[in-house]
């Protein structure tokens, strides 16, 4: 993503949590503390997990070259061959799907296959 790119989107999206929360209070004008702690910490977890993503894209392992900044396999050191992105999807803590786009690369000496971990 672009830089400055991730920060307009997280303004979109701080403005739909906003937004949607008043919407939400109105139509539950009883609502418990509870429930609407609830309610806020679900609408934050989305906003956080596309934080998360974006910020996690930023690191320069998302896109690694061999022989350019060497990636090694952290099992047994070897050199990692790199075989294009991949998508990987994680959870965050809230639940949250986080999916990311990154080069992936099999050990040649292990054939440990890795996401950079940076």
């Amino acid at each position: 993503m672009k830089k400055g790119k991730a920060e307009e989107e997280w303004k979109k999206l701080s403005d739909e949590v906003i937004a949607g929360t008043s919407a939400w209070r109105e139509k539950h004008p009883k609502a418990t503390m509870r429930e609407i702690e609830e309610e806020v910490d679900q609408r934050l977890s989305v906003m956080r997990a596309r934080m998360i993503a974006d910020t996690a894209m930023k690191s320069e392992m998302a896109e690694w070259e061999v022989g350019e900044k060497e990636a090694v396999c952290p099992d047994c050191g070897g050199e990692l061959q790199k075989k294009g992105k991949k998508k990987r999807k994680l959870q965050s803590r809230e639940g949250q799907e986080i999916e990311l786009d990154r080069e992936y690369g099999i050990c040649l000496k292990c054939g440990h296959g890795i996401f950079p971990p940076r």
